[in-house]
């Protein structure tokens, strides 16, 4: 984060006291180096980084080697200093952006681009004169007075420019004293523009005060060109911009008045908003970019990840590759009827074309979420020769076949898709999606139906439709255009036709006789995941404390392993109580996780119904001190965090601090309410006499017929542990792709925990080679629990900031935020926010040589050597 004051130097008498300056009241000033700097500024050929929210700069020293790359925010001028966010790494001599060693700063620019070219804009030079700011040891800020030189065409211009930014001895209040000082002495005034943002309102010849903002322009010069509502909206706006009359815009654009009258109006309340495209940084977070080990613009095997076909990803996924096409060739032939009324292009046409293919790519993993289980696979799955954009808008496409998705939360779902794409390519997906969406419905009948001719009526279009069931795809196609008529203005009607439709080859027809059957397997299936469901829970940590031998039965194990560590939980429950250790509270918590992760390795084993009501009653004890624990949790990585820091900044997070404790408060006090009750203590009375009796909770080892059963450690470990791996191992295809899913390297280190309890269940028969992988695993699970700390830290600290309560906004809850708090004080905070931000970015640059490690066949040769002990 960039906190600076920035003034215009009026008077040339001014500036040459300021060349001279040696304090600045009490603070002092070190000597003046001169340094003549070149800036040139890069964006794509329609403006994408900056519609973004964002500039590039290439910062050049005069006299120097190499680069300084710098990602900048726009705006962020208030109350007479400049916020910023600020990504800067140097770009040695000779090297393209592109090949910047920083990774963060590369996948950063790949994806504000969009994988679009990047040429330079604007360029400017500028002499600096860069003095620091000290009071006593403190280094509070640095100061550049400047004179910059714009140039755009036959015209110039210098003026001059004096910049206060703080550093990290530096704090708000230091700002404001010093830009007191300035003002007073000198005649200066704020400059609420970034050089650049100054630079770009001269090469176009604008005023100072305009109608829209930088961003808010580059986003109404993609969409302008677009022929549905945000398109006419974006021209009409941008015409407003330079000036234009209602009265000529309403000639222009072939519509009322008012109308126009009402839409400046809303954009004065609402500025941008409206348009349901989401540009901020936000997308990021639930879907990483991975860069991977080659150049980012020469191709996903270039860049390390394996490449897909259609075909590929259809048997991979065992999807209906002769329904896909079917759904493929009705969405363009509604294209092609349609094309008047969209105007886009053959590249549309045959992104169109891709994503009706695979828009039921998802429905093997999960029926009920096959739209984002779809947009998963195409992400970490790249097809060949798709450009990062296109892939990024196939998955946009994908999702967006959610049925809940409709015209009143295209703002909602597209803010929570944290898929990263140019607004102008979030509204060609949006009416590419509106084609798939009819289409697909076609396909949802008995039997198929198609579309036929499309006809202009007087205040709609007939679209007809070939099939034995078209009159009922046709009602059911009335609701699922909503989306293609809220984007143009124009009712679609559909008409059945006497033409039938009959299948045309023996696969067609084969699937028509099972159609029928399809209801009944999909239950069966249904049943089937839930049931595999119900075995995916998070798993304890194994105790020491017991022996375990090759010849034991498993359910003996597991009774010693609760035995133990039911003695374990009552031991620390004192210690939780009284509240003067956090880590009683952790210990127990522990000790009942173990328990958990117990019922489940041995569930095989064990008598579900003997066992169930003392498992819920140690899931309703964990759940009572989860609160608690995660706000230790949450402030000893702030504490941590402080001491990182130099001196003067202890007192940074106070206002957090704050906060916590009275959150922990609350906390502790529901988890005393239960730890005092007496359904908690009628919990541990029936537990405690249920493992008083030896083999309580085993099933049998033999069954009716008397035939013996497998049970005993030797026999059963190996497909237990095998069992394991698979369960980690089937998560390759998720990782190591060009997106990662932070959802999903969550359950990843979940899957990890399972393997590594059952190696500390069993340490004692699987040898030396267990103490390494549990080591190994310990690494995994660290990096990803720290990865998934992050994430969370990072949405409470976001929430936080933006309404002053503790807890996830009503955007991410549905529930509306506590009272709202007092926001003075905040800086400290925002910085620590933006730590655990650069926090994430470096776990998820490096989970894959984390991830490279377990997956080694040094690995599996250790599981295969520790069963050999068996």
């Amino acid at each position: 984060m960039e906190i600076e004051s920035k003034f215009l130097v009026i008077d040339e008498a001014d500036f040459r006291d300021l060349e001279k300056l040696s304090r600045l009241g009490d603070y002092s000033l070190s000597e003046t180096v001169i340094q003549p700097v070149e800036d040139t500024f890069l964006d794509t050929e329609d403006m994408a980084v900056m519609a973004s929210g964002y500039y590039l700069r290439m910062r050049k020293d005069v006299g120097k080697e190499g680069h300084w790359v710098t990602i900048k925010s726009l705006g962020g001028f208030e109350g007479g200093a400049h916020k910023r966010e600020e990504h800067v790494s140097f770009l040695p001599e000779g090297l393209s952006l592109l090949e910047c060693p920083d990774a963060g700063i590369r996948n950063r620019i790949f994806e504000l681009s969009a994988g679009f070219d990047l040429g330079p804009i604007l360029k400017l030079k500028q002499k600096r004169a860069i003095s620091q700011v000290k009071l006593g040891e403190r280094h509070v800020a640095e100061l550049a007075l400047d004179r910059v030189e714009l140039k755009s065409e036959n015209r110039e211009k210098t003026y001059s420019e004096l910049e206060v930014e703080l550093k990290s001895g530096g704090t708000s209040e230091d700002l404001a004293t010093i830009s007191k000082y300035l003002m007073e002495n000198y005649d200066l005034s704020w400059s609420p523009f970034s050089k650049f943002e100054r630079a770009l309102l001269f090469a176009r010849n604008l005023p100072d005060k305009t109608l829209l903002t930088h961003q808010e322009r580059a986003v109404c010069m993609q969409l302008r060109e677009h022929k549905n509502i945000y398109g006419k909206q974006a021209g009409i706006l941008l015409e407003l911009d330079r000036g234009k009359s209602s009265s000529e815009l309403s000639l222009l654009f072939k519509i009322s008045e008012p109308e126009i009258k009402t839409l400046n109006l809303k954009f004065e309340k609402e500025r941008l908003s409206f348009f349901p495209f989401a540009t901020d940084e936000a997308a990021d977070r639930e879907l990483h970019f991975n860069s991977g080990s080659g150049i980012l613009d020469q191709g996903w095997e270039a860049m390390g990840f394996e490449e897909w076909t259609s075909e590929s990803l259809f048997e991979r996924y065992s999807a209906d590759e002769a329904k896909a096409k079917r759904v493929r060739d009705a969405a363009l032939t509604l294209f092609d009827g349609l094309s008047p009324y969209h105007g886009l292009g053959p590249e549309e046409k045959e992104l169109l074309a891709l994503a009706a293919l695979m828009e039921d790519i998802g429905i093997s993993t999960s029926r009920e979420e096959k739209a984002r289980m779809g947009k998963e696979i195409l992400l970490s799955h790249p097809l060949k020769g798709l450009q990062l954009r296109s892939l990024r808008m196939l998955a946009l496409i994908t999702e967006l076949q959610d049925p809940g998705v409709s015209e009143k939360n295209l703002g909602q779902a597209l803010k929570g898709s944290h898929i990263r794409l140019p607004p102008g390519l979030q509204n060609k997906a949006l009416v590419l999606a509106a084609f798939v969406r009819i289409a697909d419905l076609l396909e949802t009948q008995a039997s198929p139906v198609r579309p036929g001719r499309i006809r202009q009526l007087e205040d709609a279009l007939e679209i007809e439709l070939i099939g034995t069931d078209a009159e009922k795809a046709g009602k059911k196609a009335a609701k699922r255009s909503e989306l293609w008529e809220y984007l143009f203005g124009t009712k679609l009607w559909f008409t059945p036709t006497e033409e039938s439709y009959e299948p045309q080859t023996e696969e067609e027809k084969e699937g028509a006789k099972e159609k029928v059957g399809e209801k009944v397997e999909e239950k069966r299936e249904k049943a089937e995941k839930e049931r595999e469901a119900a075995k995916e829970k998070k798993k304890g940590k194994a105790s020491k404390k017991f022996t375990v031998k090759p010849g034991d039965s498993m359910g003996e194990v597991a009774h010693r392993i609760f035995s133990y560590q039911f003695g374990q939980m009552r031991s620390h429950e004192k210690g939780t109580l009284k509240g003067e250790d956090i880590e009683e509270l952790h210990d127990m918590r522990v000790a009942v996780r173990r328990m958990r992760a117990a019922s489940k390795v041995f569930k095989t084993y064990l008598d579900s119904r003997q066992l169930g009501p003392h498992m819920k009653g140690l899931r309703r004890t964990l759940g009572a001190m989860g609160d608690v624990r995660d706000l230790d949790v949450f402030r000893e990585k702030a504490e941590e965090y402080l001491e990182t820091l130099p001196e003067g900044h202890e007192h940074d997070l106070e206002p957090l601090f704050a906060v916590l404790e009275e959150e922990r408060e609350k906390a502790r006090k529901t988890m005393l309410a239960y730890l005092n009750s007496e359904k908690y203590a009628r919990f541990k009375k029936e537990f405690s006499e249920f493992l008083e009796v030896p083999g309580a909770g085993e099933l049998p080892t033999s069954n009716k017929k008397h035939d013996a059963l497998p049970h005993r450690v030797k026999d059963v470990l190996p497909s237990v542990i095998y069992a394991r791996f698979s369960d980690i191992g089937a998560y390759s295809e998720w990782v190591e792709g060009p997106y990662v899913s932070v959802e999903r390297l969550h359950r990843l280190r979940i899957a990890a925990k399972g393997l590594r309890y059952t190696f500390e269940f069993f340490e004692d028969v699987l040898g030396d080679n267990a103490k390494i992988m549990i080591k190994d695993l310990k690494g995994l699970q660290n990096h990803l629990g720290d990865l998934h700390d992050a994430v969370v830290a990072i949405d409470l600290l976001s929430s936080y900031m933006r309404t002053g309560a503790w807890g996830l906004a009503e955007s991410e809850t549905g529930k509306k935020p506590g009272k709202q708090a007092n926001l003075e004080g905040m800086e400290g905070i925002e910085i620590y926010l933006a730590s655990r931000e650069e926090e994430l970015r470096t776990l998820l640059d490096t989970f894959p040589e984390a991830w490279a490690n377990f997956r080694s066949k040094e690995f599996r040769e250790k599981i295969e050597e520790a069963i050999e002990n068996l």
